[in-house]
């Protein structure tokens, strides 16, 4: 990698952590929340949705917080992927696995992602679509395996940016750092799994 190449790999990874906590973590957790609203029915959930929908510019609020910076970060982790080189085979440390998965989570993300997006924003966004979606068992078990894949993606990449940002800097901090990601993964899992009970 020459010297100009250098700098500008280092703000392009810079800008991919901070993305991948800000917006779209702070979102991935407020749009859980916001779903357990269905566990109050169909009414409520859908009276909700209508409410954030009809909010005024509220599509140019989604597009920049919420799609561009998706994009950003799914089209960076996609090149990651693809330029990445693995010694799982060679080393196999619990990190060198995590490598892996982390990498398989933010494809099957963006593949998430994007067809949820097409089913509410193409479809209709409403309980009933949900419901009909995820009452096949193929559609349960994709809409499960991301739910629980993107929040491996987003805990892992914030153990990720705790190094990446100085913020965790010798292995006692960075084994305690990993111990609170574990309790958080557990407890969004929760309330994510919950979220799709919800529709059943």
């Amino acid at each position: 990698m020459s010297t100009i190449e250098k700098p500008y790999h280092f703000l392009v990874r810079r800008v991919h952590s901070i993305l991948g906590l800000f917006p779209i973590g702070v979102f991935l957790i407020f749009h859980m929340i916001l779903n357990l609203t269905a566990r109050g029915g169909a009414a409520q959930y859908d009276r909700v949705i209508n409410a954030m929908r009809s909010f005024p510019g509220i599509f140019l609020v989604e597009l920049i917080i919420i799609f561009i910076p998706i994009t950003l970060h799914a089209v960076y982790g996609t090149w990651v992927v693809y330029t990445g080189q693995s010694n799982v085979l060679r080393y196999k440390y619990a990190r060198n696995w995590f490598y892996i998965v982390q990498r398989i989570s933010g494809l099957y993300t963006v593949i998430f992602i994007v067809i949820h997006v097409y089913l509410l924003r193409f479809g209709e966004a409403n309980f009933l679509a949900l419901h009909n979606f995820v009452s096949q068992p193929l559609g349960l078990i994709f809409y499960a395996l991301g739910i629980l894949l993107a929040i491996f993606h987003f805990m892992n990449g914030l153990w990720a940016f705790a190094i990446t940002w100085g913020l965790t800097v010798g292995p006692h901090s960075q084994k305690i750092w990993s111990y609170a990601l574990a309790v958080l993964f557990l407890v969004l899992s929760a309330v994510g799994l919950t979220d799709l009970t919800a529709f059943l």
